[in-house]
């Protein structure tokens, strides 16, 4: 038996019950109607599994493409790129939207279903914001690092408000919709008129009393500006959510807000990481960002694993080691003691933290399929057992 689900916890995956609440105004009135048509195109033989995947694959094209064309998230790449990073960002979001209602088209909606879709949604949240930081020409730089990290703190306070309320919840803005429609409309803005409006002076376009009172800011930074603005009532939005529910199960609420905490010191450890070593920053950041990216993906995971099997909140784990093994590695000089991995050796300890975090994901996430496809006598990527017309 997989370590990653205990045994005693089975059970609770035939008991489980998915619920959402969407308040996004875009879903109900302007997309509403284009994803029910969307997912006819899906035939009845093919998994919604097979849908996410789909959807996911064309994120890691448009990443391909930026690794060709803009390795640094700086430099200009040609305008058919912009307008393939916009089709395959939106073919991603729009997959990702419809795969649901294709579980529930052909009968096969379970627990997996969900995992899959977050274990996609966890992997790729990165790499669009690269996607973005390209499309905006942020480049290696605290612009683009803040520009993930807000994403991934958004992600992270989903997952635990969804854990603690039973419910994923997506307000009046929210990634999945109004997230990709922004990045979509970016990106084809830039491949019309190119990247170089994105240097703008934001305070060129405001009234002058008002751009007075304002930090000098181009556009492309003001993006990120404005994304971690909107964050601070997300995240408050989430724990109110969150204090309510415990509040109703007579569960202590500063037990649920403690879940925080590892995240929150892991992501600290890794701005530590890289201010102590800004040639990381500077040289290095897609590498330390994917390796990054890994590690966010498999703390989240074990935290839907635990929603979906009623299991404890996971706190630390191994993939909170090479986090902290390299941010103490990068203090080592403020500690009087000698850096061991620095310059060449530090980029070589960052691959070897990319290589064991995505294997350990891979690990995780293969081992939580084979054990819940055996338990519930499921496959993933096909349908084992056809609806009943």
């Amino acid at each position: 038996m997989a370590p990653y689900i205990p045994q005693n916890y089975l059970p609770n995956l035939k008991k489980y019950k998915y619920q959402a609440i969407d308040k996004s105004l875009i879903s109900k009135y302007v997309l509403a109607g284009y994803w029910n048509q969307l997912v006819q195109i899906f035939p009845l033989s093919m998994a919604a599994n097979m849908v996410t995947l789909l959807g996911a694959l064309h994120v890691i094209v448009a990443m391909g493409l930026n690794q060709i064309y803009a390795a640094n998230l700086n430099d200009e790449c040609p305008r058919w790129v912009y307008f393939a990073y916009a089709a395959c960002v939106w073919i991603y979001g729009s997959f990702d939207a419809v795969d649901g209602k294709q579980a529930r088209r052909t009968g096969t909606a379970s627990p997996l279903g969900e995992l899959f879709d977050h274990g996609c949604d966890s992997l790729v949240v990165t790499l669009i914001m690269l996607l973005y930081a390209t499309v905006c020409q942020l480049g290696e730089t605290w612009w683009t690092v803040a520009l993930v990290f807000f994403a991934l703190t958004n992600f992270y306070m989903s997952t635990m408000e969804e854990y603690h309320t039973h419910v994923l919840f997506l307000g009046y803005f929210s990634g999945p919709v109004e997230g990709i429609l922004c990045f979509t409309l970016a990106a084809l803005a830039t491949g019309v008129w190119g990247p170089g409006f994105w240097a703008t002076d934001l305070m060129q376009l405001l009234p002058a009393p008002l751009a007075a009172q304002l930090p000098v800011l181009t556009m492309a930074q003001a993006v990120v500006v404005g994304m971690g603005i909107a964050l601070v009532p997300t995240i408050y939005t989430s724990l109110q959510n969150i204090a309510k529910a415990r509040r109703e199960q007579q569960l202590s609420v500063a037990t649920a807000f403690a879940d925080a905490v590892p995240f929150v010191v892991s992501i600290s450890s890794v701005v530590v990481w890289l201010w102590e070593s800004p040639e990381i920053l500077s040289n290095h950041l897609v590498l330390f960002l994917g390796f990054v990216g890994f590690a966010f993906s498999y703390i989240v995971g074990r935290v839907i694993v635990a929603h979906v099997t009623g299991a404890p909140f996971p706190k630390l784990n191994r993939m909170h080691v090479p986090i902290f093994l390299g941010t103490a590695n990068a203090l080592a000089p403020r500690l009087g003691m000698t850096k061991i991995f620095e310059g060449s050796s530090e980029v070589a300890l960052i691959w070897a933290c990319l290589i064991y975090t995505g294997a350990q994901y891979a690990h995780f996430a293969l081992e939580v399929i084979d054990t819940i496809c055996t338990y519930l006598d499921i496959n993933c990527l096909t349908i084992k057992h056809r609806k009943v017309q």
